[in-house]
């Protein structure tokens, strides 16, 4: 009597199987099959340029920090930076006025102001200018009316915001009380304001190193990318200072001016190189008062302020990886 099943399929040669093995492994099989799915090649293709842009120590720190800006929602920080900005900029500049009256040199406000408008697009100047020079005209009644105090507290909230953007940027989740921060915001804002009114104050520094240039080497009309590289270079410079001032300062966390300087350099070429490349995009399009009519200029004017804390954002970000990577390695 045969026992076991019927109809049972022949037993497979152990041997044919072995060599079926051999000839088509596994690791084999799943590449034929991923060839076949464009998705997955792009997705392996992604793989290999990030893994090669980790294993880069430069590239590490700027994919990190695009990666650290996209989880921070630093997008929406920027935003409300700019909003911030508007709300802070002419309150601030009466504080500058009034503090330049003070020192005997009323028209340093009005100056500076026509010497950090000079590095905005066409469009922010004639939006933003006559404004500013509206405000200036009115600084004494201003005053008299709003109030220092009212006004102080109102330049120093944009202040609180670039505080706020940085301690995220640096995972800073509980900060200072509110009052403490508050007082440092203002002295802050206090300090800086100073510290660029005596920059500029009565003698301005371009305008007489541009003539110096022009009288001695002959740089003139036909030198345009001279003046471009005189003008852009020392924004530059000034920029990597302002910068480092507030990485260094201004969050709730120690640190030194030294090891902030890579993210206040970056963050100040950015700058730069998007104030250069926007001015040139808003005067070859012309089309934003096609699309908003008679708020072109305030549209441009919060699209120049939000590139702008995009940049001072990213800045510390990247001072954020470079700090990690120091705490790591110890």
């Amino acid at each position: 009597m045969q026992h076991g099943p019927r109809n049972c399929a022949p037993c497979p040669d152990t041997n044919q199987v072995n060599i079926d093995a051999d000839r088509f492994p596994r690791s084999t099989c799943r590449q034929n099959t991923l060839a076949r799915h464009p998705m997955s090649r792009l997705s392996n293709a992604w793989h290999r340029v990030q893994h090669a842009a980790i294993s880069t120590p430069g590239l590490r720190v700027i994919v990190l920090a695009i990666r650290n800006y996209i989880l921070h929602q630093s997008a929406n920080q920027a935003g409300s930076l700019a909003f911030s900005w508007v709300l802070a900029m002419f309150p601030l500049l009466i504080l500058l006025s009034a503090a330049a009256g003070f020192m005997g040199q009323p028209g340093d406000a009005a100056a500076l102001a026509d010497r950090v408008m000079g590095y905005a697009p066409q469009v922010v100047r004639d939006a933003v200018q006559p404004v500013i020079d509206q405000v200036l005209a009115q600084r004494n009644q201003a005053l008299l009316t709003i109030g220092v105090v009212m006004t102080l507290w109102t330049a120093s909230s944009g202040m609180q915001g670039v505080r706020t953007a940085l301690n995220r940027s640096y995972g800073i989740q509980r900060g200072m009380p509110f009052w403490k921060a508050r007082i440092k915001v203002t002295l802050f804002t206090v300090i800086v304001g100073t510290g660029i009114l005596a920059a500029f104050s009565s003698v301005i520094i371009m305008p007489h190193l541009w003539q110096l240039l022009e009288t001695n080497v002959g740089a003139g009309e036909e030198a345009p990318w001279l003046r471009n590289s005189v003008r852009y270079g020392s924004a530059f410079l000034v920029l990597t200072m302002l910068y480092a001032l507030l990485y260094g300062w201004l969050p709730d966390t120690r640190q030194r001016l030294l090891t902030v300087m890579p993210g206040a350099v970056v963050g100040a070429a950015l700058w730069v190189a998007a104030a250069a490349t926007l001015s040139y995009t808003l005067r070859t399009a012309g089309k934003l008062a096609l699309l908003y009519g008679s708020f072109a200029g305030v549209v441009a004017t919060l699209v120049f302020l939000y590139i702008s804390a995009t940049t001072l954002i990213f800045g510390a970000e990247i001072n954020a990886v470079l700090r990690e990577t120091r705490r790591t390695a110890m």
